[in-house]
């Protein structure tokens, strides 16, 4: 579903554990979080993906780069078969290498390796050439160590996988999580100019007030202020 010119949502819809997608499309046509393959309820998840691609004139197979917010494997399972299928890319950071292999022992039967191609720091990010988009890359560590969040300051649009959702954020209880460390992340986020939401999971928030109103709530109800 196309929200912005060249700006796709992918939001999961099944039962079980999985993420919501992103799509960018520029000369470097760009997935953000591609999630599992299959989920805990064996739900076709990168199948589900595929198909979704594809009603809007997409394929996987032309992906050229995956940006994955953090390496949950509800976030970056099917990181592997994506590039075996289109070659593309992954980024990400650097943090999260390492975070993959403790991941796999507390959550038994996630992926124990993540292969990353580009290691991604804070600063900005240009997609493409005659087709430019042009992200900010933020570290906002706090539900895991290396996580991202993606900012494209054309549309107003940020990708905060799961350090804010609606009305909620994400757990810090796994290894590498850190409350405080998620709060300072947030208020790092909270000055930018953002029309559109999109959160790892649960529902896009649109509308400048209504993202502002919704961290206010977060911090009130998670921070206390």
């Amino acid at each position: 579903m196309q929200i912005a010119s060249g700006l796709y949502v992918y939001p999961w819809q099944g039962q079980g554990n999985n993420c919501n997608s992103y799509l960018l499309a520029s000369d470097v046509l760009t997935l953000i979080d591609p999630g599992h393959i299959t989920d805990e309820l064996n739900e076709p998840c990168l199948e589900i993906l595929k198909q979704s691609l594809a009603r809007d004139g997409f394929r996987l197979e032309d992906v050229d780069l995956v940006l994955l917010t953090h390496a949950h494997p509800d976030h970056a399972a099917s990181t592997g078969e994506v590039k075996k299928l289109s070659g593309a890319n992954i980024a990400g950071h650097q943090a999260e290498v390492a975070q993959v292999a403790t991941m796999a022992r507390y959550l038994p039967g996630a992926p124990a390796t993540l292969d990353l191609d580009i290691f991604l720091e804070e600063g900005e990010l240009t997609l493409g050439s005659a087709r430019e988009i042009n992200l900010e890359v933020y570290h906002v560590p706090g539900h895991s160590p290396g996580s991202l969040a993606y900012y494209w300051p054309q549309a107003k649009a940020l990708f905060t996988g799961d350090v804010i959702f609606a009305g909620s954020i994400g757990r810090t209880d796994f290894p590498g999580g850190s409350l405080p460390e998620l709060a300072r992340s947030i208020d790092h986020l909270a000055s930018l100019d953002v029309e559109w939401l999109l959160p790892g999971h649960m529902q896009i928030v649109k509308g400048k007030s209504n993202v502002q109103n919704n961290i206010a709530y977060i911090k009130t109800m998670f921070f206390g202020g």
